[in-house]
């Protein structure tokens, strides 16, 4: 759907498949083309991606989020009809 996301190295190499191919591709700014995935689903993986990448880091107070609350977010970003979360697995495949 011609769809183009801009996303953080650190987000982007978390799917393997994706860190081959920015580093094989020309250029840091190569369009890396996602086919088999819409750009509704997969923004919704880059989101799963950025709340993982920094679920990590650590606040001011230096602590990280706790696993209760890493959970907790995973089991309301799965609550989607099972067409979407069958598409989102797909996407998230890459």
């Amino acid at each position: 759907d011609d769809e183009t996301f801009e996303v953080d190295p650190e987000v982007a190499n978390m799917s393997e498949t994706i860190k081959n191919l920015i580093e094989d591709a020309a250029t840091e700014n190569d369009v890396i083309p996602l086919p088999n995935v819409t750009g509704k689903d997969l923004s919704k993986v880059i989101d799963y991606c950025k709340f993982k990448v920094n679920a990590k880091k650590t606040n001011g107070d230096g602590a990280t989020m706790s696993e209760e609350e890493v959970k907790a977010w995973e089991n309301d970003f799965v609550k989607v009809d099972q067409g979407t979360l069958f598409q989102l697995i797909l996407g998230a495949n890459y």
